[in-house]
């Protein structure tokens, strides 16, 4: 890669660290200073998690069809001025109400920021190299989620001065992202002085179904790991908080290995890569509740669950920018928005199920659903195909002309993987579940 390519993998990187590690995830970490400093109570708590999740679901749409009409540069930058300003407000906020609004806005980042990124890479780095450029960018999720932990531990008690130094740290990479990102409308394909021109496909295609089927399916299926994995091993297997707090920090780490489906797609075959990560994760579920007491098993079992969780991200948001390869921006944000729905479903299923039945029919419950997601495949057709190979004739060409935006693209390795909102939905889960095992009684 050439030194304007690296700054802007750079950008991207820290952009998913900042939105996904910062503004996201560390609520969850930092979540029992904030009760006691503010008057947190749980109920609060669990809808300020709700309404997050739903926030992310709502900026991830709105940030896929904002960028064909702002730009790549545009919305990428809005991201990380959301981030700060919603962590700004959480450092000085003194009230449960204030603290509220600043989880709130500094989420809205986390949807606002994978599309834009996905544009910037298909418009600026050569069709060979963005396979590796945006592994790297992934990269900024797993280890925005390994760092948290640690995080936690040093800023224990801190959590005003650790959101003000997020913060700031969101602020500088906006400025990072101002003077990287390029000035082209990426989602448009316009260049400057060019005539804007309007995407060749429209939002529904007879074969996204199963996109939407398999993205729903995994997000379902991932959910009681996400939400329950911790109560499984300190309530079942008698294991410490701390050793919870490892065991995420292992996910995070383990999601690094992520960084080879790229290649792997390329080599092996979308499918088989999908099917195969499947049996990864239903094995992750089912190892959990074989011997959650165990710490090899129970560490085994979350490196399996973060590699295959980043994975199967990125297998579908190959599966969905090679769908709408005119529209990469909206191929990024279906798969992203139908994993979060699925996680929205499985976490009160989730609870449902291990308030009637327990931990070990729900995990196996779970296991079952991932590896019947199996059954739903990728299947090009001949106008995809046509798409994509006119969006790489247009790069080339420009190429050739100079242009410092290449129109349109075919992302045939790209992926940013989207991590759920560690534990925010764990209330609608557990609340059901309570409720659910109340009525029986």
């Amino acid at each position: 890669m050439n030194h304007s390519e690296m700054r802007l993998v750079l950008a991207g990187t820290l952009l998913t660290g900042v939105s996904y590690g910062l503004a996201r995830f560390a609520y969850g970490l930092f979540l029992p200073s904030m009760r006691e400093d503010v008057g947190l109570g749980p109920a609060i708590a669990g809808i300020i998690g709700s309404g997050a999740y739903v926030g992310y679901c709502l900026a991830i749409v709105a940030s896929a069809l904002l960028v064909e009409r702002l730009g790549a540069r545009r919305v990428a930058i809005a991201a990380a001025l959301v981030a700060a300003g919603g962590m700004t407000i959480v450092a000085i906020s003194t009230s449960a109400l204030w603290l509220a609004g600043g989880i709130l806005f500094a989420g809205l980042s986390t949807g606002l920021a994978s599309p834009p990124m996905a544009q910037a890479v298909s418009t600026s780095i050569a069709t060979a190299r963005q396979g590796r450029a945006n592994t790297v960018i992934n990269a900024g999720t797993s280890l925005g989620v390994a760092v948290s932990g640690p995080v936690a531990f040093v800023a224990t008690g801190q959590w005003r001065l650790a959101y003000a130094a997020f913060a700031v740290a969101a602020l500088l990479n906006a400025l990072l992202l101002l003077v990287t990102m390029p000035r082209a409308n990426a989602g448009t394909g316009r260049q400057s002085g060019s005539r804007q021109e309007e995407p060749r496909g429209g939002l529904w295609r007879p074969r996204a179904l199963m996109l939407v089927v398999a993205a729903t399916s995994t997000g379902l299926a991932s959910a009681a790991y996400w939400t329950f994995s911790s109560d499984v091993i300190i309530s079942r297997g008698h294991l410490g908080q701390g050793v919870a707090n490892v065991m995420w920090i292992l996910i995070g780490v383990a999601g690094l290995a992520g960084a080879a489906t790229g290649d792997l797609v390329a080599r092996f075959g979308l499918n088989v890569v999908h099917r195969g990560v499947l049996a990864m994760l239903a094995l992750s579920l089912w190892l959990l509740v074989l011997s959650p007491s165990s710490l090899p098993t129970v560490f085994v079992s979350a490196g399996l669950f973060g590699a295959a969780y980043i994975m199967l991200t990125g297998a579908y948001l190959v599966w969905g920018v090679r769908l709408y390869a005119d529209r990469p921006a909206i191929g990024l944000g279906l798969p992203f928005l139908m994993i979060a729905i699925g996680q929205v479903i499985g976490s009160p299923l989730a609870g449902y199920l291990i308030g009637s039945a327990g931990y070990t029919v729900c995990f196996v419950v779970f296991a079952l659903i991932a590896l019947a997601t199996v059954l739903a495949g990728y299947r090009p057709d001949d106008r995809q195909k046509e798409w994509r190979e006119e969006a790489a004739a247009t790069q080339g060409a420009c190429r050739k002309r100079g242009a410092s935006g290449l129109p349109g693209s075919t992302i045939h390795h790209f992926y940013m993987p989207a991590m759920p909102p560690l534990g925010l939905i764990d209330k609608i889960g557990r609340s059901i579940g309570d409720w659910f095992h109340s009525v029986r009684r």
